[in-house]
C-alpha cells in the first residue's frame, strides 16, 4: 500500500514538472502592431520585442501602415489579428479615441492587449508600458532654458508629430506648462507635422519668416527633427532640441547644430511589452515600471551610458 502511494506521488510530481515545462515553452502568437513600418524609434522596439522572442519562444508578427497618420490601417491590423485569433496583441495606437473599439474588441474576445508608448483615452489595455512624457516635456523645457541667459525673451516653435496621442499630447502639455511659469519664455506657436519631414520643414521656415524673434525650436520627432534641420541649415544661431537618434541627429548633435537629443528607449519598450504579454498569458502580473529616457548632449554623447542610449543596444 505504502509503494502504491509512494509511486502515486512520484508520478504526479512528474506530470506537474511536464505541465511546468509544457507551460514554459509554450509558442505564445503574439502581433505587435506599431504605429508605422519605418523610423528609428519603431525600429529599436521591434529590436527589443525580438529580443523577448529569442528568449521565450513566442511568436511574433509585426504590423504596421506606412503613416503614423493611417489609424484606420492600424484598426485593420488588430481586427486581422483578433480574426486570426492572436494570443496577445502589443499595440502603440496612433489615436487615442479611434482605436478604442477595436481594442475592446480584441480583449472580449479573450486576447490581451499590451499598449506600448501610448495610451487609449477611455479604454484601457490589460497593460501599459510608457514613459513619463510630462517628465520630459519639463526636462526638455530646463535644459533649453540653460542656453538663455536670465531675462533674455525666449520664443519657440514646438513641431510635434501626431496631434491625437497620449504620449504626444502630454509632451505638449508638459512644454506649455513649462514655458507659463518661466518669465519671458513663450511658445510661439505648437503644431504638428504628421510625421512627414516636408511639412515639419515648411512649418519651421514659414514660422521663422512670419516672426524672426523665434530663437528656440523644439522637433518632437525624428522625421520632424530632420524637416527642421534642413530648414535652419547648419550655420543657424537658433537653439534646437529633438527626439530621435537617426544617424542624421547623431551628427548634427556633434556639429552643435542640435543642442540636445532626447532618447527614450524603445528597445526596453519593445522587450518589456513582449515580456508582459507573455506574462499575462502565463496568469502573471507584470512588474509597472516607466521606460527610461535621457537628453543627450555634444558633450555626454560619446560616454557609454550614452552611447549604448543612442544606438539602442541594451534592454
Amino acid at each position: 500500500m505504502r509503494r502504491c502511494i509512494l509511486m502515486l506521488i512520484i508520478l504526479s510530481l512528474l506530470v506537474g514538472c511536464s505541465n511546468k515545462k509544457s507551460e514554459a515553452n509554450t509558442s505564445y502568437r503574439i502581433a505587435v502592431i506599431t504605429m508605422m513600418q519605418g523610423g528609428e524609434f519603431w525600429g529599436a522596439l521591434k529590436n527589443g520585442a525580438r529580443s523577448a522572442r529569442s528568449s521565450t519562444g513566442a511568436v511574433l508578427e509585426f504590423l504596421a501602415p506606412v503613416n503614423e497618420s493611417d489609424y484606420e490601417g492600424q484598426i485593420s491590423a488588430v481586427q486581422r489579428a483578433i480574426d486570426q485569433q492572436f494570443d496577445a496583441i502589443v499595440l502603440s495606437p496612433s489615436h487615442y479615441t479611434q482605436l478604442e473599439d477595436v481594442v475592446a474588441k480584441a480583449r472580449s474576445s479573450g486576447i490581451k492587449v499590451v499598449l506600448a508608448d501610448t495610451a487609449l483615452r477611455n479604454q484601457s489595455g490589460d497593460f501599459l508600458i510608457t514613459a513619463d512624457y510630462r517628465q520630459i516635456g519639463k526636462a526638455m523645457a530646463e535644459h533649453a532654458f540653460t542656453h538663455f541667459p536670465e531675462g533674455e525673451p525666449i520664443n519657440a516653435l514646438v513641431i510635434g508629430s501626431m496631434p491625437n496621442t497620449t504620449s504626444m499630447t502630454n509632451l505638449v502639455e508638459s512644454l506649455v506648462q513649462a514655458f507659463s511659469e518661466r518669465a519671458n519664455a513663450r511658445i510661439i506657436s505648437a503644431t504638428y507635422s504628421f510625421t512627414d519631414e516636408a511639412i515639419a520643414r515648411d512649418i519651421t521656415r514659414n514660422a521663422l519668416l512670419s516672426d524672426p524673434s523665434i530663437n528656440l525650436v523644439f522637433a518632437l520627432e525624428e522625421y520632424t527633427a530632420h524637416g527642421v534641420a534642413n530648414a535652419l541649415g547648419d550655420s543657424s544661431n537658433i537653439h534646437f532640441i529633438a527626439f530621435g537618434t537617426t544617424q542624421f541627429e547623431i551628427q548634427l548633435l556633434e556639429k552643435g547644430v542640435i543642442d540636445a537629443l532626447v532618447v527614450v528607449n524603445s528597445f526596453n519598450l519593445g522587450y518589456r511589452s513582449v515580456m508582459a504579454a507573455i506574462d499575462l498569458l502565463n496568469g502573471n502580473k507584470p512588474a509597472r515600471k516607466l521606460v527610461d529616457f535621457d537628453l543627450v548632449t555634444k558633450e555626454s554623447m560619446f560616454s557609454e551610458e550614452h552611447q549604448r542610449l543612442l544606438f539602442q543596444t541594451f534592454q
